[in-house]
């Protein structure tokens, strides 16, 4: 029975053998081991489009349903299933759908499609412990749904251990932070080679905890920080009959900014007969256009693709700039890398706080010998600045960021 280790991430999914080698699965993308998670139906077909080629045909017609980090929903008991096309689609077939491409697409190199995974999971779907089983009990339904029929679960960042692990030549006591688009997830974890060939780990643990930190926030901070007011936030508009009476923009509009897959939720009657009293009576016409067509154009995953380039841009340059041409939106924004560590400082303090949270529980455990840190937001200087400043940069370990968790995971499938 073929067997392997299954990462499922918010924006990325990848699958490695039990020696740990993670799979091309994604033939012609920029990274053919990430398979990027995500879903598109358009509207004048009945194909079903995954991966990389949703996103060219969600660019080259954005007109039908395009999903994103489903994943984040898996705690969400109000979040059951989504009208699509005429059918109800739940939570559970939208991620099997998911499973199963990236299952399909790694039978060529498992001689067969592997029937036997062993997949990862944060170490907290939500703090809410009904709700962490939800999100866990969803996630194993869309795996047999998919067509794995031995299961088994293993917190990401102990999987991205087992991959930092494979490298050591002695024992250590590791801090394990791993970065995903809408987690982070921190465990403390005795590694080394007199631990290596033990099948069940669990002891090996001091502790671990999580929180809802990922690339995903930090994008939304570029969004609150610099270009919110680009999009009306401060503006007001004409209230209709009355001659003297205006109105800010509404809150719970600005809001549903900060996540490109939240603006089509505002796309309701009431929000377009909102937006288009903005356009007739906004005292800044040009930014009410383009919140007009930001929303109704549906063009938020594409501004969020360009705001994500410039934080990664950021990681090795002082400066960048956002330039977005669409519709009637207009940007050039110039972003310092003081600017972003500004807007992501309240983010920063809650990283910060939640490792020293962890660091006391596990007090007595010993002196952590290596922080080991994965995963894309690892990549921010900030957050690498946060370790290092409290363990010195001689302690501070990376690898690859996007596919470490996958490698654990593969290689604990080696043990099932």
């Amino acid at each position: 029975m073929a067997a392997c280790g299954l990462d499922f991430g918010t924006s990325n999914t990848a699958i490695a053998l039990p020696d740990g080698t993670v799979l091309p699965i994604s033939p012609g993308y920029s990274d053919p081991r990430l398979y990027r998670s995500v879903i598109f139906f358009p509207e004048d077909e009945r194909e079903v489009y995954t991966g990389a080629p949703a996103i060219a045909r969600y660019l080259d017609d954005h007109t039908g349903r395009f999903i994103q980090s489903v994943k984040s929903f898996l705690h969400s008991a109000s979040f059951r299933a989504t009208q699509i096309r005429g059918r109800t689609w739940l939570i559970e077939d939208l991620v099997a759908l998911l499973l199963r491409r990236v299952r399909e697409a790694a039978a060529p190199h498992t001689g067969g499609a592997p029937e036997s995974v062993v997949l990862g999971r944060p170490a907290l779907f939500s703090p809410d412990p009904e709700a962490d089983v939800l999100a866990e009990q969803r996630l194993r339904k869309a795996a047999e749904i998919a067509g794995f029929t031995h299961i088994q679960f293993l917190i990401e960042p102990i999987a991205a251990a087992l991959s930092y692990e494979a490298q050591l030549t002695r024992d250590e006591l590791v801090l394990v932070a791993d970065f995903g688009a809408g987690t982070t997830d921190l465990t403390l974890m005795r590694l080394g080679p007199s631990r290596r060939g033990n099948p069940d780990r669990r002891a090996d643990v001091v502790g671990s905890t999580g929180v809802r930190i990922g690339g995903d926030r930090f994008d939304a901070e570029i969004m609150r920080y610099k270009l919110l007011p680009r999009f009306g936030a401060g503006s007001t508009y004409k209230v209709r009959g009355f001659s003297d009476k205006r109105l800010a923009v509404p809150q719970h509009v600005m809001s549903k900014l900060l996540s490109w897959h939240e603006m089509s939720f505002i796309r309701e009657k009431s929000t377009q007969e909102l937006l288009e009293l903005m356009l007739e009576s906004s005292d800044k016409p040009a930014e009410a256009e383009a919140l007009y067509d930001l929303v109704m154009d549906n063009l938020g995953y594409r501004l969020f693709r360009a705001i994500e380039a410039v934080k990664v841009q950021l990681s090795s340059q002082e400066e960048a700039t956002l330039d977005f041409e669409e519709a009637r939106i207009h940007l050039h924004e110039p972003i310092t890398r003081a600017e972003f560590e500004e807007a992501s400082a309240s983010l920063l303090t809650e990283l910060r706080q939640v490792t020293e949270g962890l660091l006391e529980r596990c007090a007595g455990a010993g002196e952590v010998d290596a922080v080991f840190l994965t995963g894309g937001s690892s990549q921010i200087p900030a957050v690498r600045r946060l370790y290092t400043e409290r363990f010195g940069e001689e302690r501070v370990k990376t690898k690859d960021a996007f596919t470490s968790v996958a490698e654990g995971l593969g290689r604990a499938a080696a043990s099932v």
